[in-house]
């Protein structure tokens, strides 16, 4: 037995006293009570110790009349994983005994990396300004801060219409009714996204056409674009996927050839550029999402975004109910309740007040993970082109298993057991059953199997992303 874990283990005939004086020692804050054949019979914390005194016993008990018979226990024969799944905020020590009961390993809430996938940074104005809408009463969709981040979005984006909403895909679905897509229509989209952006074209009663992504940018491959247009055709989208973006000036000209509608899906690369122009101002209407994980939070909501009047009133019109301006409870069309809150709205502002601060630390992660993985084998690295400035929202990059010598699940599982989050590309689109189609998605098929995506929140420190770093490359080595 390791000699670490043997310093965990107090034998039957000691007290209280003793087993406090142990648990003093720094044993990582549990001790175990074993026989004389090295079974465990029970366990002590501080907690058990503090309840035995508080219930009479006194510092000279033995151990085994007040520890803890009823402990969770792990098996040496299961998975690391699983034994670690046992672990929470209330069984912070898990011991782990062979079949014969013994002691060969102890875990430890505390221990734990546990290091999430994105967690919202809240450390701004957030509370100040909802407090403010508390107070005031004004907690709906009619309060001034909704007015207020829209106009702060319109003055970072060259003073573009902004409408803030209730979701990213609330901001894709208000987008194609704006344009006027419906039944029967078609529209192009990548293989390789979130369901949202083919969501919203099934209940316009429109087609997703799913296209290849390219195998550089992981965006949708422009050259595949022409061969898929119809006379059905009427709209593209193309999505900046994972921060980067795609290769916009072939998607507009095709647009411009064939007279279609570009809406840009920029839900993952607020604050990208593409060519120097910030990404949702190129195509026809741009759309954001403001979801929980997303570079700016809002916990859910939107953002649609166009230089187009017409296009702009047509948005509004369908956000709130499809309700005339100028004629209050008067409907011109069958509209939603797709309008934002002001309390959102109040942690939207909070937050745009940072973004610059974001963007520049979601860019110093990127890097950080390119040195930290750079040339470990089988690893490919996130695009990152000349044409573009991209924002690493959250750091994903493709795990060829022949080369690594682990897939990219099993990688996901080791990292798990380390607790790190981490979670796996978007399935592609066409073999899922709502979106399910014939074609050559070679790249989208193999970008889905390869693609893992990093720790990539805001707040992450560099420390962090070292130990991210050095376990991936002690699992990789590990496996040589």
């Amino acid at each position: 037995m390791n000699k670490k874990i043997e310093n965990n283990l107090l034998p039957a005939s000691v007290n209280l006293k003793e087993v406090l004086a142990r648990l003093n020692s720094g044993v990582r804050g549990a001790v175990f009570i074993a026989d004389v054949n090295h079974q465990v019979m029970g366990m002590f914390t501080d907690g058990d110790v503090r309840r035995a005194l508080l219930n009479g016993a006194s510092m000279h008990d033995l151990a085994s009349k007040h520890m803890n018979r009823e402990f969770v226990k792990g098996r040496a024969a299961s998975p690391r994983i699983d034994n670690l799944a046992l672990l929470n905020e209330k069984i912070r020590h898990v011991p782990v005994l062979d079949d014969d009961g013994r002691l060969v390993d102890m875990l430890s809430w505390t221990e734990m990396l546990n290091l999430p996938l994105m967690t919202p940074s809240l450390a701004g104005n957030e509370l100040k300004y909802l407090n403010d809408c508390i107070v005031s009463g004004w907690i709906s969709s009619q309060g001034g801060y909704v007015k207020k981040f829209e106009q702060s979005f319109a003055d970072m984006h060259d003073g573009y219409s902004s409408m803030a909403v209730s979701s990213g895909t609330a901001a894709l679905h208000l987008a194609l009714k704006a344009l006027g897509i419906r039944a029967g229509d078609e529209v192009i989209v990548p293989d390789l996204t979130f369901a949202a952006t083919a969501n919203v074209v099934v209940h316009c009663g429109a087609k997703p056409v799913c296209i290849d992504v390219d195998a550089t940018t992981w965006t949708m491959d422009v050259t595949k674009i022409e061969s898929s247009i119809t006379d059905k055709t009427r709209a593209i989208i193309p999505v900046h996927l994972y921060g980067h973006p795609c290769d916009m000036d072939p998607v507009m000209d095709i647009a411009r050839k064939y007279n279609l509608s570009v809406i840009e899906d920029c839900a993952e690369a607020q604050g990208s550029t593409y060519k120097g122009r910030m990404v949702g101002t190129i195509g026809d209407i741009g759309c954001f999402s403001f979801f929980s994980n997303k570079v700016i939070t809002t916990g859910e909501g939107g953002m649609v975004m166009t230089r187009n009047n017409e296009l702009a009133e047509q948005a509004l019109l369908y956000r709130d109910h499809g309700m005339n301006r100028e004629r209050r409870y008067w409907h011109d069309v069958a509209g939603f309740n797709y309008r934002m809150t002001n309390l959102q709205a109040a942690v939207g502002v909070a937050q745009l007040e940072r973004l610059d601060q974001f963007i520049s630390r979601r860019r110093e992660i990127g890097r950080r993970y390119v040195q930290g993985l750079q040339g470990i084998p089988g690893l490919s690295m996130p695009p990152d082109l000349e044409w573009a400035s991209t924002i690493y929202w959250i750091f994903s990059m493709l795990v060829d298993e022949n080369q690594a010598g682990i897939s990219r699940d099993s990688l996901i599982s080791r990292l798990s057991e380390c607790g790190i989050e981490t979670r796996p590309f978007f399935y592609p689109l066409h073999v899922q059953q709502p979106f399910k189609q014939e074609g050559d998605f070679v790249v989208a098929d193999r970008l889905s199997l390869q693609g893992i995506s990093l720790p990539s929140g805001n707040d992450i420190s560099d420390h962090d992303i070292d130990s991210v770093c050095a376990e991936i490359k002690k699992i990789i080595n590990l496996k040589k």
